[in-house]
């Protein structure tokens, strides 16, 4: 009678611990979608926002600054990947900077040039006496890094400038890229290192 119990049980116990387990490995995974352009990744004990180019996947930002304590880095590369991806997915994908907002220099993200920064569309915010413009050059300095090619200025260019100066980063052209680019390229180009952003 016992036998006749367990092997009748034992299915119904079999399939909810299998979808269990499978549930327990899956959360080990990282946390993005197989199709995402942006992802979260822990590299040793520092997350990571990767990208994915033609080239694989490859680090664009170390999320290293310890500054934030209600936002840890883990949080924020979450938080900043996601808002990538939701930008990237909806077309265009900008990044601007301002020096003061809030008394801390941030990052904004926007789909088109000319497009103020706001509590709604900070991208991520960095520790009071950065230099934006620094942080900007090293994110340009991830296409550079990854092509090992100098970027010329030709028609197609990640970095562009509105009507009141203000500089916009084409994150699209940046991790895309552009055929018109590689055309334009001397083959005796130094080589680079990867210059990796660390917020």
């Amino acid at each position: 009678m016992r036998l006749r119990l367990v092997t009748q049980l034992l299915p119904g116990v079999a399939v909810p611990m299998t979808l269990l387990l499978a549930l327990g490995f899956s959360l080990n995974e990282p946390t993005y979608a197989g199709s995402n352009k942006f992802f979260c990744v822990q590299e040793g004990n520092v997350p990571v926002t990767k990208v994915r180019t033609a080239r694989g996947n490859e680090t664009f930002i170390r999320w290293v600054v310890q500054d934030f304590k209600k936002f840890p880095p883990a949080q924020r590369c979450k938080d900043v990947s996601a808002r990538f991806q939701r930008y990237y997915d909806n077309g265009s994908l900008f990044i601007t900077s301002r020096d003061n907002f809030n008394n801390y220099p941030v990052l904004c993200i926007a789909n088109r040039k000319s497009v103020p920064c706001t509590s709604e569309n900070i991208l991520v915010t960095l520790k009071p006496g950065t230099d934006t413009g620094a942080v900007l050059r090293q994110i340009l300095d991830f296409r550079r890094g990854v092509a090992a090619k100098p970027i010329n200025l030709s028609g197609c260019q990640a970095i562009t400038y509105d009507e009141q100066g203000d500089l916009y980063l084409d994150v699209k052209q940046l991790v895309d890229g552009k055929k018109c680019s590689e055309s334009t390229t001397s083959n005796n180009a130094p080589k680079t290192q990867p210059v990796q952003p660390r917020f």
